[in-house]
């Protein structure tokens, strides 16, 4: 069934090499960060590199922050973006490579080795993220689209459900079609806070036509 809404004590571990914490906590938000420095290629028609890397700073941050009190797990390999995570409150998991996918796959299948209940994944460039923590509903998955229900910016699920994640090109249908295909009741997410994410310059620009305040992500 689907449902459309809108909605505005730690043990260190060591897995793989690097420190994970073994979480009390039952929900998870995972945030896959490749780079901060090579971000964002195709606004470089309009924003050089470090301004672009200002921008996804910044957008990183809102994204932790919108974390609230929900333990903050950064995929990455960059280590720029590990050290940007741990000064931000996050805690780590490497990622080993091999693209997007397989990457989240590792990190959410490892989290449910280490008893996680929920996990949800958010992708670090949404400049307006204020609330992560209430997605997560019980026993379905909650899926929030881009604002042209091509990608998917971010998505809840159980952690025991087998999902296979297939981020790319038109993954917000094909996360659809795996939810159902696992039996999952959908919930349907399209906050404007978390469905307006930044990857071309269409992006960008609407954006600041509609939100002033971020020209100072631009100017420094």
């Amino acid at each position: 069934m689907l449902k459309h809404s809108f909605m505005p004590t730690l043990k260190i571990m060591s897995i793989n090499g690097i420190d994970l914490q073994k979480l009390s906590a039952s929900h998870v938000i995972l945030i896959p960060i490749r780079s901060f420095s090579d971000a964002k290629s195709r606004l470089s028609a309009i924003l050089d590199a470090s301004k672009r890397t200002n921008l996804m700073l910044d957008c990183a941050r809102k994204v932790i922050a919108a974390c609230g009190d929900l333990p903050k797990l950064v995929l990455t390999s960059d280590p720029f973006v590990q050290s940007f995570a741990q000064n931000h409150g996050c805690h780590l998991i490497e990622d080993k490579g091999g693209g997007l996918n397989p990457a989240i796959q590792h990190a959410y299948n490892l989290l449910v080795a280490y008893g996680i209940e929920h996990v949800t994944i958010a992708h670090a460039d949404l400049p307006l993220a204020q609330d992560l923590t209430k997605l997560r509903v019980k026993d379905q998955s909650t899926i929030v689209p881009d604002r042209r229900r091509d990608g998917t910016n971010v998505i809840s699920l159980p952690a025991t459900c087998d999902f296979h994640f297939l981020y790319g090109p038109n993954s917000f249908e094909r996360h659809l079609q795996e939810a159902k295909r696992l039996g999952l009741e959908i919930n349907l997410v399209e906050d404007p806070t978390l469905t307006i994410d930044i990857d071309t310059p269409d992006d960008l620009m609407e954006l600041l036509n509609n939100h002033k305040s971020i020209l100072q992500h631009l100017e420094s």
